[in-house]
């Protein structure tokens, strides 16, 4: 096309005019050309910068991350031993339930265990007191014994006299 230009121009008598000025819109087109590569250019590299940085965190980052990583793959054992303690506990329920009800009857057993041995106290007073009145009872009986056998010596003594008197006389 520039030769066609060239062409032209000289066939016209006035070339070296349109010549100049193509070559003018050539390099301004250059130029803006090399100006918008070279902003794109630091666009790219200012970027590049900056993913460099953030390679460089994320490197130095790297070891608390590994670290993360171990904390992690601590709990991932630590959840599997405890789903296995928790499926070997699981037939244990079964037993604790057992174990609890067994607990209640024997609650309920001490409870009216308790209550019976608080009836026989009861009772057991009341015999107490009843053996303290026969008791009582008795020792009156035993003095009235004394009394009436006093008496009744006496009264052998008496009748004793009165028969022999009956005799001498």
């Amino acid at each position: 096309m520039v030769e066609l230009a060239r062409t032209d121009a000289r066939a016209r008598g006035g070339g070296a005019g349109l010549f100049n000025v193509i070559s003018v819109v050539v390099l301004i087109v250059g130029v803006v050309a090399i100006g918008i590569t070279a902003a794109l250019l630091a666009r790219t590299l200012a970027v590049a910068q900056s993913i460099d940085n953030k390679a460089q965190a994320i490197a130095e980052n790297a070891d608390n991350i590994n670290v993360a990583t171990d904390a992690v793959a601590s709990l991932n054992r630590t959840n599997e031993l405890a789903t296995s303690i928790l499926q070997s506990a699981k037939p244990l329920q079964s037993q604790l339930n057992t174990v609890a009800a067994t607990a209640r009857d024997i609650d309920d057993v001490a409870k009216s265990i308790n209550e019976t041995a608080g009836n026989i106290n009861a009772t057991a007073g009341t015999i107490d007191r009843t053996a303290g009145t026969i008791n009582d009872t008795a020792r009156d009986i035993a003095t009235s014994l004394d009394t009436i056998s006093r008496t009744a010596g006496t009264i052998a003594n008496t009748t004793g006299d009165i028969a022999t008197n009956v005799e001498n006389r």
